[in-house]
């Protein structure tokens, strides 16, 4: 059985960007529920593993969703303090301190030494939170206000709505590297992969990258202002790198040449001393086998290769004598070529740095890009366990390059008509 489906992005009949007041509301209770159903089943001693990047104790990930959905929509004015944390003046009446559950202020190995809510105090917690912000969210729809107001109005509904997506996708890919069972929320799909479909040709030209200026919505602050760029033709796979073809460059020994693994990516290939993707293994008849949650099943080669990092699928592109597509290629081709399979799959790497747009200006939520430009290599497309009304071909995922636990793989792009320029206005 296929445990994830490939499909085409179909707009939906209400951009979820664009949800206000009974639909907003009905999506925040929707989200909560995903959020429970992630963490519900495990046992006392699951929802405190041992420390380990990239993941957190399960009772701070929940009771910070409390604190940020709170603070963002009960406690406002919203300010920053001399420290540049998020401040108010309004204490919290659900989760706090502020110390322990805002991510800024508290560093990732102290979240396993503080004092955290019993899941029962949580239930509570979370419940009356959620509430609370729905009944401010009713206030809003009976203040009188113009209708070119209405997305600031509901901004920090929507911020809280979204961020809440994201950690219940984290919470899944916490249980995949700890080897818990999927959640009852990742349903298991009775659909093959789409294997290989060859390549899409993609017409070139200047083309507008980011959200429009004045875009109707929700909006996140590295997507702003957007700016245009100047793109030749280029090829394109029609679908992410299936997990047979990723398996051709590892028989090849494609671990271990150094060729492949030039700079940085050679750096983590010596000490990581992997000679293929960590969660794969060799069965007792030759076979691969790959990991997904707490099994082991057999690789199923029409799927998209996953948990991969950015290094891995770098040293794949230059034995496939390809490359990967830069983020502006992937959103054009997203758009504009019929045919371009994505979304509700894995994530996908592009060749770009996660940096800010020409004139870009943090939003309320500071932390959300700012911190990160720079270090962090830019993703495209959306996951299995991303939620639907988080698919969106504007979207900047990003991580560092050596993540390999979240959801994620890679396409790629011809050479035949390199030097592929990308030139900003």
């Amino acid at each position: 059985m296929a445990y994830f489906v490939t499909t085409n992005h179909l707009p939906t009949a209400l951009d979820a960007r664009q949800l206000a007041h009974d639909d907003l509301a009905l999506a925040l209770r929707h989200a909560r529920a995903r959020t429970w159903a992630c963490v519900d089943d495990l046992t006392e001693a699951q929802w405190l593993p041992p420390h380990q990047a990239g993941i957190n104790p399960i009772a701070w990930e929940l009771a910070h969703l409390a604190w940020f959905a709170e603070y963002w929509t009960l406690r406002s004015p919203h300010g920053v303090d001399a420290k540049g944390f998020a401040s108010s003046p309004l204490a919290p009446r659900f989760a706090g301190p502020d110390e322990y559950f805002d991510s800024a202020r508290l560093a990732h190995a102290d979240r396993w030494s503080i004092r955290l809510p019993s899941p029962g105090e949580l239930k509570d917690l979370l419940a009356a939170q959620l509430e609370a912000s729905l009944k401010a969210l009713t206030a809003l729809a009976t203040t009188p206000a113009k209708a070119s107001s209405l997305d600031g109005d509901l901004y920090f509904h929507r911020l809280a709505l979204f961020h809440e997506d994201m950690h219940c996708e984290a919470l899944c890919w916490l249980r995949s590297t700890l080897a818990y069972p999927a959640p009852p929320a990742v349903k298991l799909a009775p659909l093959p992969g789409l294997g290989d479909l060859g390549g899409l040709e993609v017409a070139g030209g200047d083309v507008h990258i980011g959200q429009m200026p004045n875009a109707p919505g929700f909006t996140f602050d590295n997507e702003r202002e957007g700016k245009k760029v100047q793109l030749v033709a280029f090829e394109i796979d029609a679908a992410p790198v299936s997990a047979l073809a990723f398996s051709r460059f590892v028989d090849a020994g494609g671990y271990d040449n150094p060729a492949y693994w030039p700079a940085e990516a050679g750096q983590w290939r010596r000490k990581a001393m992997r000679s293929h993707p960590q969660q794969w293994r060799k069965g007792l008849a030759g076979a691969w086998q790959v990991r997904w949650f707490d099994q082991w099943l057999a690789l199923e080669g029409g799927l998209p290769a996953i948990h991969l990092n950015a290094y891995e699928a770098e040293a794949y592109c230059l034995w496939a004598k390809r490359r990967l597509p830069s983020a502006a290629e992937w959103e054009h081709a997203a758009l504009a070529a019929p045919g371009f399979h994505w979304g509700h799959s894995v994530w996908e790497w592009t060749s770009d740095a996660f940096l800010p747009y020409p004139g870009f200006a943090p939003g309320p939520y500071r932390d959300y890009s700012q911190p990160w430009f720079g270090n962090h290599r830019e993703l495209r497309g959306g996951a299995f366990a991303t939620e639907t009304r988080m698919h969106n071909p504007r979207y900047r995922n990003f991580f560092m390059p050596h993540r390999s636990d979240i959801f994620a793989g890679f396409r790629t792009v011809s050479l035949e008509n390199e030097p592929a320029q990308t030139i900003n206005f």
